[in-house]
């Protein structure tokens, strides 16, 4: 109809990767593709800024500048462009950000900027930004594509670098996986090809199939090279430096350009990842996480139920036990698990071979800070990333909000007790004690297996929904209560090892 208005398309890009990708950068250079078909186009125009940012640059004479560039939202004509800079410079790594520019008439792209993965303050800082970056997200319904930053020379499988992969698609649902593409950056020093970072990142992909049967796509259409380095060029001749290399940025520009073209093409094309997915896969994470620590305890407590039932049961089919032993063993032991709520947390070592820490997890240290802070070296903790109260290193430490006791009582049966007194103990009423001794057993033993079943099927959803395997809290803190049993056995002579 003559006149009606045509709805713009909206599109919206996760951007994620590691820390020092080229995120802010590419967010800048990719609006700025769109609005200038070429370099000097770009030179002649006005800028597109969506965020805020700075760098430094040497010039033909080998000069040093740093280059400012504000964004609108930024911009305060009262302010100088370095001090916005540095106010806005610290949130921006830390927060989730969308950056919205228009394709073209009917097209709205939406750039949503997350924290670098590989935090140098700690795995702490990296699990918090993914909560934030979940938060963000989850105010739009659907996320188009997923860009994956990554620099093309990362020849190594370190550490960082799978954990950053492994990390970040352990957060998806499986459903986004064909949204997933991989964008290089400063792919010039490498002919605008992946470099040696590509047969790194296919053998990871490649392990992710094998143990979730997980296909994430590695080829032509999900692998994008650009060199956004005519971006920088841009903004340090707008401040008026001068070069005599113009072409090379020129190459840069028009190759990174058609990228850009052909990526948001591929991305438009694809159907759109519901974030309902993820939002709800990642709260049962959380679920999950929040319910381990107890279930363990738990399954931890009907064990010693059992184990000194089994004990007691064995003392009394003895056949040389006397009538006045038999009447001390006639009852029903109870462990019930007493939970006491600590006024502030405390740093517990969690290590097998630590040597000062008591069979009740002493904390390390009486004053509280946070784990984080207490991992690193400068506060004085530390010394050369060992605790100076036991020795161990700070990564074989964990913070506790609460401690466990096991509060011992004995049931004793009233008819038992009448019998006793009229002095008509025989066979019967030992085995019937018995028997009532193994009924106890097998009703923890149906407990138990509740809650077995109930973490296996917390554990199968997950894995049967999330893109990579995620790592099982439940075994995680089981191996850490195993180490505390494990510890007491050693120190306490009369400890039962069957509870472990």
């Amino acid at each position: 109809m003559a006149g009606s208005v045509v709805p713009r398309e909206e599109i919206n890009i996760l951007l994620l990767g590691e820390t020092g990708a080229g995120k802010s950068t590419f967010i800048n250079a990719f609006a700025n593709y769109f609005k200038f078909n070429s370099l000097g186009d770009a030179i002649s125009g006005e800028v597109e800024v969506l965020i805020s940012c700075k760098f430094t640059i040497t010039n033909d004479d080998y000069e040093m500048k740093t280059i400012t560039i504000v964004s609108e939202d930024d911009d305060n004509e009262d302010e100088d462009k370095n001090d916005v800079i540095d106010n806005v410079g610290e949130s921006s790594t830390q927060e989730c950000g969308a950056y919205v520019f228009h394709a073209d008439e009917n097209k709205i792209i939406r750039l949503i900027d997350t924290p670098g993965i590989g935090d140098t303050r700690g795995i702490e800082y990296d699990k918090k930004n993914f909560e934030n970056t979940l938060k963000c997200i989850n105010q739009y319904d659907y996320l188009n594509g997923i860009c994956i930053l990554l620099k093309p020379n990362n020849a190594r499988l370190n550490i960082i670098f799978k954990y950053c992969i492994q990390e970040l698609l352990s957060h998806l649902h499986k459903s986004a996986k064909d949204n997933i593409v991989f964008c290089f950056t400063n792919t010039r020093g490498t002919f605008f090809r992946p470099g040696d970072t590509l047969p790194v990142l296919k053998r990871q992909l490649n392990e992710i199939q094998k143990n979730s049967d997980i296909e994430i796509k590695i080829c032509k259409d999900t692998i994008y090279c650009f060199d956004n380095e005519s971006f920088r060029f841009l903004a340090a001749v707008k401040e008026g430096m001068a070069f005599t290399d113009k072409e090379i940025f020129a190459v840069s520009w028009e190759k990174s350009s058609e990228e850009s073209m052909r990526l948001l093409q591929y991305i438009i094309n694809c159907t759109p990842h519901k974030l309902i997915d993820t939002i709800s896969l990642n709260n049962a994470r959380q679920i999950v996480a929040i319910l381990y620590k107890p279930l363990v305890e738990v399954n931890r407590n009907i064990q010693e139920n059992i184990s000194h039932i089994e004990k007691l049961k064995k003392e009394i089919q003895r056949t040389d036990i006397s009538i006045e032993e038999l009447k001390s063993k006639l009852y029903i032991p109870d462990i019930k698990l007493e939970i006491k709520s600590l006024d502030r947390p405390k740093v517990v070592c969690t290590s097998s071979n630590c040597q000062k820490c008591d069979k009740i997890a002493e904390s390390c240290h009486i004053k509280w800070k946070k784990l984080n802070a207490f991992i690193q070296k400068r506060n004085g903790v530390m010394i050369f990333g060992k605790c100076k109260s036991c020795g161990c290193h700070a990564k074989k430490h964990k913070a506790i909000l609460y401690e466990n006791r096991s509060s011992y009582s004995k049931k004793f049966d009233k008819h038992i007790e009448n019998i006793i007194s009229e002095n008509k103990l025989d066979q019967f009423v030992k085995q019937n004690h018995i028997d009532k001794l193994q009924e106890k057993i097998d009703q923890l033993k149906v407990h138990k297996n509740t809650i077995d079943n109930i973490v296996i099927k917390f554990t199968q959803f997950l894995m049967q929904n999330t893109i990579t395997t995620f790592n099982d809290k439940y075994a995680e803190y089981l191996d850490y209560i195993i180490r505390l049993e494990k510890r007491t056995f050693d120190a306490t002579k009369s400890y039962n090892k069957e509870i472990l």
